[in-house]
């Protein structure tokens, strides 16, 4: 491992766990009328409008004086707001309110260095809106309705018999957002509970992949079904036919909102795919060892600069997209707190040179892996699907935090007499007699 190389590290571990209240969100889909659609929607406009500006005063402020604007001062003017624009007091004020509080959490995380800059919001774009104050409205769980300020009761949908969602806990805040043509309300309760038991059962790698979503080191394929080449294909014309009509016709709002659902369907189908896979990890092992990869490094730009133009550009982009599609980030939000749901243990190693290194005797070549599903070791001859022998190393990564340690000569004496000295000829007869030929030229073997 490379002297910069990040170590392995716990990111949970269950006996550390004190609190024994959690948040937790329950998401139904809402039932509106035309009227209370429209008003839905433009309560998120305005809370879109509201974002925009309080997040330009805040730059002109500090471009032109230096003089950082708070949120206190930014709440003190929403009455002066609502003067100057009556309809703004169309919106329920603590949804203004909690727009505010928002961008100013944004601001927190971009000083604290979490996040990037606030940007401005886009119309159409993840629309949404929140109610913070329990005393602002009613649920009724019995009846499956809600009653929001200004909206009256709103129904929702709720699975019927065991896929029934049932709210547990104190209701804290209800947040409403659009996704395709639906519009759905997210009950975030606050459940208190005793500490989770750790689970006592085997510890588990986790290798992810663009062609295989997640391979453990058990041999198992957990897939993630994202966009499919057909998929793309027809996105692209959706998009296309979008952009024929006419900004702002009824033909260019009803090709939006083909669009809209199409792409609401794919997140669904990967979402519901993600949340199995990460379920299933968190309840049946103990520890849960993943790569700690850095998504956004991994699908930066190639297209560089005017004076340093990139290479390969297209193909790059073509890599970034699968990646993207595979979301290797939300699978591991989603293992975060599930292990602190269920018990388990999640570590995150280095990714470095697993996927080149012999699970078997720790050999370490790129020429190990002559393909992208095959891994022949030129040392020993072990040989394997590539994601299945990647998955045993992070595997080994991770649970070097709970062993002693070991010399490094020790461990290769202790390799190589488990081995002997017939592993080159083993190398040679597993690799199809290449052995040899691809470690003196240091090329993948073909």
């Amino acid at each position: 491992m490379p002297a910069s190389a990040k170590p392995a590290y716990v990111i949970h571990r269950p006996e550390y766990i004190l609190d024994v209240e959690i948040l937790k969100g329950h998401r139904f889909r809402l039932g509106l009328n035309e009227v209370q659609a429209v008003l839905v929607s433009r309560t998120a406009g305005i809370c879109r409008f509201l974002w925009n500006l309080a997040l330009e005063q805040r730059s002109l402020a500090w471009s032109w004086g230096r003089h950082s604007v708070g949120y206190n001062a930014q709440a003190g003017e929403l009455a002066d707001l609502k003067g100057y624009a009556p309809w703004i007091a169309e919106a329920p004020h603590h949804c203004l309110q909690q727009t505010l509080r928002d961008l100013d959490r944004a601001f927190q995380n971009f000083f604290a260095g979490r996040a990037s800059y606030p940007t401005f919001r886009k119309k159409f774009a993840r629309d949404s809106f929140r109610f913070p104050d329990p005393k602002q409205f009613v649920v009724d769980e019995a009846g499956e309705r809600v009653k929001l300020p200004k909206l009256g009761w709103v129904s929702y949908c709720n699975g019927k018999g065991r896929h029934a969602l049932k709210l547990a806990g104190k209701v804290k805040s209800i947040t409403v957002s659009r996704e395709g043509k639906h519009w759905f309300a997210s009950i975030l309760c606050e459940i208190e509970r005793a500490a989770p038991k750790q689970v006592q059962a085997p510890a588990v790698g986790v290798d992810l992949g663009v062609a295989q979503a997640m391979t453990t080191s058990t041999g198992e394929v957990l897939a993630v079904l994202g966009m499919t080449r057909a998929e793309e294909r027809r996105k692209a014309r959706l998009q296309r036919s979008m952009a024929r009509k006419r900004k702002g016709s009824k033909n260019q709002s009803k090709a939006r909102t083909r669009l809209a659902e199409f792409q609401s369907r794919i997140s669904r189908r990967r979402r519901d795919a993600i949340h199995k896979a990460t379920t299933y990890l968190s309840k049946n092992h103990g520890r849960v060892v993943v790569e700690d990869l850095r998504v956004k490094n991994m699908t930066a730009s190639a297209k560089g600069t005017l004076e340093a133009p990139g290479r390969n550009v297209k193909a790059k982009a073509g890599l970034n997209r699968a990646v993207l599609n595979v979301a290797f980030g939300e699978i591991r939000r989603q293992l975060e707190y599930k292990c602190r749901w269920y018990g388990s243990e999640l570590v995150a190693v280095n990714p470095a040179y697993t996927s080149q290194r012999c699970s078997e005797c720790g050999h370490t070549e790129a020429a190990n892996r002559p393909s992208q599903a095959v891994f022949c070791c030129l040392k020993c001859g072990h040989a394997e699907n590539a994601d299945h022998n990647a998955a045993k190393n992070i595997l080994k990564e991770g649970s070097r935090l709970h062993e002693p340690k070991v010399s490094g000569s020790a461990r290769q004496r202790a390799i190589d007499g488990s081995h002997g000295r017939s592993a080159a000829g083993l190398a040679a007869k597993a690799c199809g007699g290449k052995a040899s030929a691809a470690r003196r030229s240091r090329k993948p073997v073909a």
